[in-house]
């Protein structure tokens, strides 16, 4: 699978970014100042830094409607939670704190403030939800259908009472990144499933590692101790 990167924006919340190499991340503050303020006021955290990610990489008076592929391992987990503490409360449960909490609630905000009724998919797939969302665009872009898509990952720390089921680094964060497929011998990434287990795999989330490495242009290993499998990125110039 190969892929060019012509953007990348990679956010991580302000008190959590303790991570080596600080240059390869944004550190400007989530305003949203180019939504209404009554948009802004309803919406989570989560969502604000999945479109504040996504519009560094696609500015609102962009002309280009991407088709887009919009990935988290957990979703709006705090909002969900919630909910289920309401149901064993045996309180009602709100219509809209449903509709906000579902996992494609994200990529559909971002597709009514844009005005953009391109096709958009909302994955999740555990530790590997961002690998696989980069594969599904690359898929759609053989297909010959796109020319470039959107790719956007976001998660959040944990709540509390679910923090014990942790197996990685718990990082807010949020990362676009727009690709295409790469044309005659263009510098490119190509990504690739690996088999062969590492001594030690690291605890920073897949989507972290990659953007990191995307942001370098290196080539890395990418590994979780939850996957038997891991993953190489490798650049090529």
């Amino acid at each position: 699978m190969k892929f060019v990167v012509e953007q990348l924006a990679t956010w991580i919340q302000p008190d959590q970014r303790q991570i080596e190499g600080a240059c390869w991340y944004d550190t400007s503050p989530i305003t949203l100042k180019w939504l209404a303020p009554m948009q802004r006021r309803r919406m989570t955290h989560f969502t604000k830094m999945v479109l504040h990610s996504a519009y560094q990489v696609t500015p609102q008076h962009s002309n280009d409607k991407l088709a887009a592929v919009f990935s988290s391992r957990h979703g709006d987990f705090h909002k969900t939670a919630n909910l289920l503490i309401d149901i064993v409360n045996k309180e009602a449960l709100s219509p809209t704190g449903f509709g906000l909490s579902v996992h494609n609630a994200a990529a559909g905000l971002f597709s009514i403030i844009n005005n953009n009724n391109s096709a958009m998919n909302a994955i999740a797939a555990g530790a590997e939800s961002f690998i696989y969302a980069l594969i599904d665009a690359c898929a759609r872009l053989c297909d010959g259908n796109e020319t470039m898509m959107l790719v956007v990952h976001s998660d959040e720390v944990l709540p509390d009472i679910y923090s014990q089921f942790a197996d990685e680094q718990q990082l807010t964060h949020a990362m676009a990144l727009r690709v295409r497929l790469p044309a005659g011998d263009e510098p490119h990434f190509s990504l690739a499933k690996v088999l062969t287990p590492v001594a030690q795999a690291s605890d920073l989330p897949l989507s972290l590692q990659c953007a990191r490495a995307l942001h370098n242009k290196s080539s890395c290993l990418l590994t979780h101790a939850a996957l038997l499998n891991h993953w190489q990125l490798t650049y090529h110039d």
